[in-house]
């Protein structure tokens, strides 16, 4: 009888054993699957920008200040009633490359849509995929707090149409194929031009692919955005691949000094998750664009 309870309980831990493996497994090949995506939402701007609270990531409530007024940014956690846990597949990818909820409203520029239009809707699937595989974050945040006519939301309709019309005009090839990772890097997911493209008044991007940089919009302000091109005067053509590789891993320049705080976060929530071979390439392709 002795023998028959041993041998029983011999298959139950063996059966626990095997369980075990298999649901280690299942986790270990889950969190495999979300590391890419982790990383493309990092690079995106997804957690920067929506995460205000590292123990509440995707949580929004970052606020971004403008001559505008401050932009919050949204909660984009799965949770229903405050982020997108109610959002399909293909409605955040129509927000993604359209910048339009699933209501069909327009989103404030702020959100950098105009350079996602490119990005491979596998990429934006895995960044979803990253979002949805994190618990839900229950925060319901602020509404912007924009000046007039800013604030009215249904203006947007009319930027859009100028964007459009000044994009056609000026042959802007925002969504024209990218030869390269670097480039695709650069010009779409990292959307660097966002900040390092020049601004007409309205705030439409005068080219895409200019990352001549912006001088302050008014003397009371201190936006100014610095020259990525590879102009040896006002650029970074004096820079090497490495010292650009390394900047992006560390914020630390070429001269010794440490980037500015915007930036900053950009690399500590961003670049840095960057493969090396990745960096690389954006380090070419930085080197090959002209003003």
């Amino acid at each position: 009888m002795a023998l028959v309870i041993k041998n029983l309980e011999k298959r139950k831990i063996k059966k626990f054993i095997i369980l075990y493996f298999i649901l280690s497994l299942f986790f270990f090949n889950d969190a495999v699957s979300n590391e890419s995506g982790k990383v493309l939402s990092f690079v995106a701007g997804c957690y920067g920008c929506h995460t205000s609270n590292p123990n509440q990531p995707f949580g929004g409530g970052y606020e971004v200040k403008t001559k505008y007024g401050t932009f919050i940014s949204p909660n984009i956690s799965k949770d229903e009633l405050n982020g997108i846990g109610n959002w399909g597949k293909e409605q955040f990818i129509k927000a993604i490359k359209e910048g339009l909820s699933p209501k069909n409203k327009p989103y404030y520029p702020v959100f950098p849509y105009n350079w996602y239009t490119k990005m491979k809707e596998s990429d934006i699937l895995e960044i979803y995929d990253y979002i949805f595989s994190l618990p839900a974050v229950k925060k319901n945040n602020a509404n912007h707090d924009l000046i007039f006519p800013y604030n009215i939301r249904e203006s947007l309709w009319f930027w859009r149409l100028a964007n459009k019309i000044i994009t056609n005009k000026n042959n802007i090839e925002y969504n024209s194929k990218y030869n390269s990772r670097g480039e695709y890097l650069v010009n779409s997911v990292g959307h660097c031009g966002a900040c390092h493209a020049p601004l007409t008044f309205l705030s439409i991007i005068k080219d895409y692919k200019n990352l001549g940089g912006r001088k302050e919009t008014s003397k009371f302000s201190n936006d100014s955005i610095p020259n990525i091109s590879n102009d040896i005067n006002e650029g970074i053509g004096l820079w090497t691949e490495s010292d650009i590789v390394f900047f992006l891993q560390t914020g630390i320049k070429p001269n010794g000094d440490f980037v500015e705080e915007d930036m900053a976060l950009i690399i500590d929530h961003g670049t840095k998750y960057l493969k090396q071979d990745e960096l690389q390439d954006i380090a070419r392709y930085l080197l090959k664009i002209k003003k």
